[in-house]
């Protein structure tokens, strides 16, 4: 085997046990949940702008929950011009089993630190219950499975969000399913190591008396969960917990467009510069794996004609995928689809880099956040 065939066997051999690892990491956090005990009073935080068409189904999902005794629901109009007042003020009104307020904050900074803010300062419960107005609960017992039965040292619980399986599916579609995916494996994986660094903000549960606040810097496009994980991960004898089973889930409605959905990614990519730098190089080095891999494929091809080996061993990194994807598929009750696989990772690949690329030469406009 040529120099360059060996460096290709190293780089594949590297970033399959590396993904293999997170992926052992993630079967472990769902063999490690949490015992049922005490129910805490929990408070549900959604701020909202803009997106009234979401509100009716997800006020139904809301409704037809079973909560805890306590709960409170708090919905935070972040200066919507849409129909959305008149759809909160009627949802006031109506019966619901949990208590129900609503606020609205007008001329608020870009993003929704401000109304996640604001919305932090009504609650009262003793769990705060993030999620979005475009996610479904996977069960009928979402706020207890987040957060009841954990240890007083856990300040945080970071859900499992997948996206709402479409029929018929569309490359978009296949593309979502896969990303979502792969960003659990890696939060998750993560926080089963001792490295927590980020949760989704459409479904994070964190204990009111550990929240650490939002930071003063300027604000970001996205992320704003992301940091305060990452305080939380900071702060001594604290710990954060994952809940995976299929009943805590949230299912997210996804973009319908790649222009969409591209404009979310950036939006959320715009938070990584913003981690701890060892959580940075954690983030980066399957990138870096990954990249060395197809560098050494090429010059093994061009420089010693060694195509059988290249094929043979991207083939085998591409396999090593696929058996991981499709262990977490199982294990978290994602759509059971080729798709959700691993089998599209190259398409994945190309396009999360042509996102990383296109942050390089444009801004994002502000008023997209």
């Amino acid at each position: 085997m040529n120099e360059w065939a060996a460096l290709l066997a190293a780089f594949a051999v590297a970033y399959t046990a590396h993904a293999a690892a997170l992926t052992r990491a993630c079967l472990r956090a769902l063999r490690s949940r949490a015992s049922t005990g005490d129910q805490p009073t929990v408070s549900v935080i959604v701020c909202i702008k803009d997106d009234g068409e979401q509100w009716p189904t997800w006020w139904a999902a809301m409704k037809g929950q079973q909560w805890p005794v306590g709960t409170e629901v708090i919905a935070i109009d972040d200066g919507s011009t849409d129909e959305l007042p008149a759809l909160l003020m009627r949802a006031a009104q109506e019966e619901a089993p949990f208590t129900f307020a609503h606020y609205r904050i007008d001329e608020s900074s870009p993003g929704k630190r401000d109304a996640l803010r604001f919305g932090v300062e009504k609650a009262s419960g003793q769990w705060l219950l993030f999620t979005d107005v475009d996610c479904r609960p996977a069960g009928p017992n979402w706020a207890s499975e987040m957060t009841a039965g954990h240890s007083d040292d856990v300040a945080a619980v970071l859900g499992v969000s997948w996206p709402k399986d479409e029929a018929p599916a569309s490359w978009l579609s296949r593309l979502q399913a896969l990303d979502a995916l792969y960003i659990m494996r890696s939060y998750v994986g993560w926080v089963e190591r001792g490295k927590p660094y980020m949760g989704v903000g459409r479904n994070l549960a964190i204990r009111r008396s550990a929240f650490p606040g939002f930071s003063n810097a300027p604000a970001t496009a996205s992320g704003d969960d992301d940091m305060v994980i990452q305080t939380l991960a900071s702060a001594p004898d604290v710990r954060i917990a994952v809940t995976g089973h299929r009943a805590a889930h949230m299912d997210a409605t996804m973009p319908a467009t790649w222009s969409d959905w591209l404009a979310q990614k950036r939006r959320h990519w715009t938070t990584a510069p913003h981690y701890k730098s060892a959580d940075q190089w954690r983030l980066a080095v399957p990138k870096v794996l990954r990249t060395g891999a197809l560098v050494a494929a090429v010059l093994a091809v061009v420089v010693h004609n060694s195509l059988w080996i290249t094929g043979a061993l991207l083939g085998a990194m591409w396999l090593g995928e696929l058996l991981n994807f499709r262990s977490i598929t199982k294990a978290y009750q994602a759509p059971d689809s080729w798709r959700n696989r691993g089998g599209l990772l190259p398409f994945w690949s190309a396009w999360s880099t042509w996102i990383a690329l296109s942050l390089m030469w444009k801004r994002q406009d502000k008023r997209q956040w």
